[in-house]
């Protein structure tokens, strides 16, 4: 899925309609929890980004190419191919690793004639980014390094909680129901920042739909009440299975 460590560089549950008697309230089917990140080989998705930070609008593309081992690296964990259309964008690998029921995501990393390669200053790490298993009323901390452990870097400490979302999610590619939300308050420490007299926090909200995966993501000042920075949304969604045929929407329920 797209990659958080690009903007912080550059930064569960079931949903359904709720209004009125007559519509029905969503509960959480404890037998989605392990679709809402299905990197299933050949899946493509395709986000817009709207970054008020960087005053630009680009597109990102992923795709998923399947479970690896990557010997520069030493895991084994599930590739994700990452292609900007932006200047100095091009294609980048994305490595997701499940450890202790959670999934880290390693990128910053570049292909070496075609070998998965990080640079010489290290590989961006954000560790426990999301649960495996997403369930509501989930939290937890972590902590993320953008620039992996080079001296003098900065990192960024992290508290995370899922959320029932009782709203559809609509962008682009649909209106989605069955979605997690996860909030992230991330808070900027270290380095450049280290004697900074800001308030270096930012607030991730990001929406999942169950076999889907990301749909949608808001990245604020602060709170929810601060302004907004990033807007990342769907535009597209392809399985595997409709790899020759148009990308599949969702439908409302």
């Amino acid at each position: 899925m797209f990659s958080r460590a690009k903007l912080l560089c550059l930064m569960v549950v079931l949903a359904a309609p709720v209004a009125g008697c007559n519509r029905k309230v969503a509960h959480f089917d404890s037998a989605l929890a392990n679709t809402f990140f299905p990197l299933t080989p050949h899946a493509v998705w395709s986000y817009r980004v709207n970054s008020k930070s960087q005053r630009t609008t680009y597109v990102v593309t992923d795709k998923a190419l399947g479970v690896e081992y990557v010997p520069s690296l030493n895991v084994t964990g599930q590739v994700v191919e990452e292609y900007y259309n932006m200047d100095r964008g091009g294609s980048r690998p994305i490595v997701y690793v499940t450890k202790n029921g959670y999934l880290t995501r390693l990128s910053g990393l570049e292909y070496n004639k075609d070998e998965i390669s990080a640079p010489a200053w290290g590989r961006s790490e954000e560790g426990e980014f999301m649960p495996a298993l997403m369930v509501p009323d989930v939290s937890w901390k972590s902590t993320v390094f953008p620039f992996g452990h080079m001296e003098g870097a900065f990192d960024i400490k992290q508290s995370h909680r899922t959320i029932f979302e009782t709203k559809d999610v609509v962008v682009p590619a649909g209106r989605f129901t069955e979605c997690v939300r996860i909030d992230t308050l991330a808070n900027y420490e270290g380095g450049a920042f280290a004697k900074s007299h800001k308030d270096n926090r930012l607030l991730y909200q990001d929406w999942y739909a169950p076999h889907v995966g990301l749909v949608k993501t808001e990245v604020r000042e602060r709170d929810a009440s601060g302004p907004q920075m990033e807007l990342v949304e769907l535009l597209r969604f392809t399985p595997p299975s409709s790899s020759s045929s148009k990308p599949v929407q969702s439908t409302s329920h």
